[in-house]
C-alpha cells in the first residue's frame, strides 16, 4: 500500500513540473535572438589654422655660469626680434630649459657644460611660418626642434567623423544581412571609442635644412587628420 502511494505521489509531481520545464525551454528560444555585429571608421581631412614652432639655442662653456649666461643673452635677442616681427609675446613660451656637464671623447677628457633653452612660437598666420623660422634663425637660434601644424577647435570636424563611422558600420551590417538571406533589423547597442587625431610635421630632413638654408625657408602647410570609430550591434531578421 505504501509502495504505491509513493508512486502516485512521484506521478503526480512529474506532471507538475513537466509544464514549467516546457515553459522555461520555450522562453529561453524566444530570447536567443540573432545578431549582427560590425565596427565603422570615420576620417575628415582638414586644412589647419594654426602652427607651433619649437626653436631653441644651445651653448656651450667651461663653466655653468657662463653657458647660461650666453644662453639668456641669445634667446633674449631670439624674443626680441619675434615680437618686432609681429609675434604677440603671449604666442611665445618656454617649453625646456637645461643645463648640464657635457663629457667629449677627447683625451684627456675635456668637458664643458651645455645650456639649453626651447620655445615655442604659435602663429595662425601660415603664411608667416617661413619667415618666424628665419627670423629666429637670424636672431641666434640654432635648433629648430619640430614644426607642427594643428586645428584651434576640430570639434566639427570630430562630428563629421563620427557620423561618418556610423553610416560605415551600418553599411556593413546591411552587406552582411543581405548577404546571409535576411535584413538588418532594429540597432540594439552602439558606442564609439576615443577618436584619433593626427596634426601634420614637418619631418627631420626638413628641420635639417630650415637650418643649413641661408635663403628664405619655404614652407607649406600639410592636411590634419580626424578620426572616429565605432561599434554596433543589430538585430538580425531571416528571410522568409
Amino acid at each position: 500500500m505504501r509502495s504505491s502511494v509513493l508512486l502516485a505521489l512521484s506521478a503526480v509531481l512529474t506532471a507538475c513540473t513537466l509544464p514549467a520545464q516546457t515553459q522555461t525551454q520555450t522562453n529561453t528560444a524566444r530570447e536567443l535572438v540573432a545578431i549582427i555585429t560590425s565596427s565603422g571608421e570615420g576620417r575628415r581631412e582638414m586644412a589647419p589654422d594654426k602652427a607651433t614652432i619649437v626653436l631653441g639655442v644651445e651653448t656651450r662653456a667651461k663653466t655653468p655660469a657662463a653657458a647660461a649666461s650666453a644662453n639668456a643673452d641669445r634667446m633674449t635677442a631670439i624674443r626680441a626680434a619675434l615680437i618686432r616681427a609681429g609675434v604677440a609675446e603671449r604666442d611665445i613660451a618656454t617649453a625646456r630649459y637645461s643645463l648640464g656637464l657635457e663629457y667629449t671623447g677627447r683625451q684627456p677628457p675635456d668637458t664643458q657644460y651645455v645650456a639649453a633653452n626651447l620655445v615655442t612660437v604659435t602663429t595662425r598666420q601660415l603664411d608667416q611660418v617661413g619667415r618666424i623660422i628665419d627670423t629666429g634663425l637670424g636672431a641666434g637660434a640654432n635648433n629648430i626642434n619640430q614644426l607642427q601644424y594643428d586645428l584651434t577647435d576640430r570639434t566639427n570636424a570630430q562630428a563629421e567623423a563620427l557620423g561618418d563611422a556610423v553610416t560605415n558600420a551600418r553599411r556593413q551590417a546591411e552587406v552582411m544581412a543581405a548577404a546571409a538571406g535576411g535584413r538588418l533589423g532594429e540597432l540594439v547597442e552602439l558606442g564609439t571609442s576615443p577618436g584619433e587625431y593626427r596634426p601634420y610635421f614637418a619631418g627631420d630632413m626638413a628641420m635639417a635644412r630650415m637650418q643649413a638654408s641661408a635663403a628664405p625657408t619655404p614652407i607649406s602647410a600639410g592636411t590634419v587628420t580626424v578620426m572616429a570609430s565605432v561599434n554596433g550591434r543589430w538585430r538580425f531578421i531571416p528571410g522568409r
